[in-house]
C-alpha cells in the first residue's frame, strides 16, 4: 500500500466497528472541539483521542504529523492574543502567570489538534471503499461520497506520483539538494510538467474506468461491503451521545469558555 494513505490495517475492536458509528464518533468529537474554548476541557477528549489511536495501534500516522500538531498549537498560541483582550490571569503554571488571552490561545490550538486527531483516527481505521459506503448509508448522495472519498485517495496518490517523479529525476543526475536555497527552488517547477501530464492522464482513465461501470448520479448502486451494526457500534454511539449532551449541558451552564474580547 501507499505509504502515503493513512489506513493502518489492524485486527482491532475499533477496526471492527461499523464505519457509521466511526463517522458520527468524528463528528460528536468535533462538537466537544467546538462547544470549549478552555484548554482544561479540551485536554482530556484530546487525550482520549491519542488513547484511541494508540489502542487502534496507528500511533504511527501521528508520528508522521506531529510537527503539525506542535506547530499549530504554538501558532494558535502565539498569534491568537494579538486579536483578543484578555490580561486578567487565568492559570499559573511554575510561577509563570498565563494570561486569559494566551489560554484562549491555548484552547484554540487544542481544538484543532483535536478535530485534526479525530479525523486521523477515522482515516486510520476505516477504508476509503467502507468510508464512501458509510456516507451513502447515512444519506449522502453517491456522487457526493464518491467525490469526498476520492479527495482522500487522490491526495495520497498525489503524493506518491510526486515522489517517484523526483527520485526519477534524481536517478537522471538532478541534485535538488546543491546549491542554496532559492536554487533549490528553481529545479522544483521543471518537476511539476511531468507531474500534472500524470495526473491528467490518470484523471482520463479515472473517467474511461467510471463511463465503462455506468456511473452516474440516477443508478442504483450495491456495496460489496456488508455493513452491520454490533452491540459494540450502539454502546459506542449511546456513549458518544451522552459525552455530548454533557459537553452541551456543561457550555450551557457557562462552563469550559474563556470570556475574551476581540480587538
Amino acid at each position: 500500500m501507499n505509504k502515503y494513505f493513512l489506513y493502518v490495517s489492524r485486527e482491532t475492536w475499533l477496526h471492527r466497528l461499523d464505519p457509521r458509528t466511526k463517522i458520527l464518533a468524528v463528528l460528536g468529537l468535533f462538537i466537544i472541539a467546538l462547544a470549549f474554548s478552555d484548554p482544561r476541557y479540551l485536554i482530556v477528549p484530546t487525550l482520549l483521542v491519542f488513547l484511541l489511536l494508540a489502542a487502534a495501534r496507528a500511533l504511527s500516522n501521528v508520528a508522521k504529523i506531529w510537527v503539525l500538531l506542535v506547530l499549530l498549537l504554538l501558532y494558535c498560541v502565539g498569534l491568537w492574543p494579538f486579536f483578543v483582550s484578555g490580561a486578567a490571569p487565568f492559570v499559573t503554571i511554575g510561577g509563570y502567570t498565563v494570561t486569559m488571552a494566551e489560554g484562549f490561545g491555548m484552547g484554540m490550538g487544542l481544538r484543532v489538534n483535536l478535530m485534526l486527531l479525530s479525523g486521523l483516527f477515522l482515516l486510520s481505521t476505516t477504508t476509503i471503499e467502507a468510508f464512501m459506503l458509510a456516507l451513502q448509508r447515512l444519506g449522502l448522495p453517491a456522487p457526493a461520497s464518491f467525490a469526498l472519498s476520492l479527495a482522500f485517495r487522490w491526495v495520497p496518490s498525489l503524493l506518491g506520483s510526486a515522489g517517484t517523479i523526483v527520485q526519477a529525476q534524481r536517478a537522471r543526475g538532478l541534485d535538488l539538494a546543491a546549491g542554496g536555497l532559492f536554487t533549490r527552488l528553481r529545479r522544483y517547477p521543471p518537476l511539476l510538467v511531468p507531474l500534472i501530464g500524470h495526473q491528467l492522464r490518470q484523471t482520463r482513465l479515472l473517467a474511461m474506468a467510471l463511463e465503462s461501470k455506468g456511473f452516474g448520479p440516477d443508478v442504483r448502486r450495491h456495496g460489496l461491503i456488508e455493513l452491520r451494526m454490533r452491540m459494540a457500534d450502539w454502546a459506542v454511539l449511546l456513549g458518544m451521545a451522552a459525552a455530548v449532551a454533557l459537553c452541551l449541558w456543561l457550555r450551557w451552564k457557562g462552563s469550559g469558555y474563556i470570556n475574551v474580547g476581540f480587538s
